[in-house]
């Protein structure tokens, strides 16, 4: 978060009248709402740190409003240091991009809730990953963030960080591959188990052997596993990979 001299209310008021008259009154009804969960600095420091998010850019006042909103529903999940280092984040998302910012702070509060605080920075940095300035690279990256609420439903936050790998190995072969292929795991997951570790590693290996049969790996996987027993996925996996290995696709 950039340095800057503390504001008082009155100032950050101030500054935010220069901006669309929405942004006021999501400031002034969250203000409301958070003023019970924070002391009187917190809250300078939260309602500053939406000022230089708005600052960024002509739209960024949109994510500052997004910021503003989700800001109780994100304290009421962690300690105000980690909150500071969530805010942070988004800022830094939304200077690279204000739809990246933006998919990061709507989804947050489902996956706070689900995430450990110490892994916000390394989450944030995940969908950074995936962006490199083009805007399938920016679609790729806000679809990360949307699945996340999903994925962290199913995952642990280590196979995340192994499927985000591969997402991000198989995206410097086609953006819309793995675009595809996060949308069909959000249906896959939940049906794995314990085998996700197995899958990953088979979708990882697909793409350094056959990348372009990773979707039909993907959408085979979402069709059969709802029809396979729990016991028998496993082997399901083992015979797909042993298919990958021999060189068949």
């Amino acid at each position: 978060m950039a340095e800057k001299p503390v504001q008082s209310l009155n100032e950050i008021r101030e500054e935010i009248s220069n901006y669309p008259p929405s942004l006021g009154t999501v400031f002034e009804n969250s203000i409301q709402e958070i003023t019970e969960a924070l002391s009187e600095s917190q809250i300078l420091v939260w309602a500053q740190t939406g000022i230089q998010i708005a600052s960024q850019t002509a739209r960024a006042w949109e994510v500052a409003s997004q910021y503003y909103s989700l800001s109780i529903k994100v304290i009421s999940y962690i300690p105000f240091s980690y909150f500071e280092k969530w805010a942070s984040c988004g800022e830094s998302l939304c200077e690279r991009s204000t739809t990246i910012g933006s998919a990061f702070f709507e989804s947050s509060p489902l996956v706070i809730s689900k995430l450990r605080s110490r892994h916000i920075e390394n989450w944030s940095n995940l969908g950074t990953s995936l962006y490199r300035g083009s805007w399938k690279s920016s679609t790729l990256a806000c679809k990360f963030f949307e699945a996340s609420p999903d994925l962290l439903e199913s995952l642990t936050f280590p196979q995340l960080e192994r499927f985000v790998s591969f997402l991000d190995t198989l995206s410097h072969r086609s953006y819309d591959l793995s675009a595809e292929c996060l949308g069909l795991a959000r249906k896959i997951f939940p049906l794995m188990g314990e085998d996700k570790d197995a899958f990953i590693s088979l979708a990882s290996t697909l793409v350094e052997t056959s990348w372009r049969e990773v979707k039909t790996f993907f959408d085979a996987g979402a069709k059969a596993l709802p029809k396979i027993a729990s016991s028998e996925r496993m082997r399901f996996i083992k015979l797909s990979e042993n298919l990958v290995n021999s060189g068949c696709s």
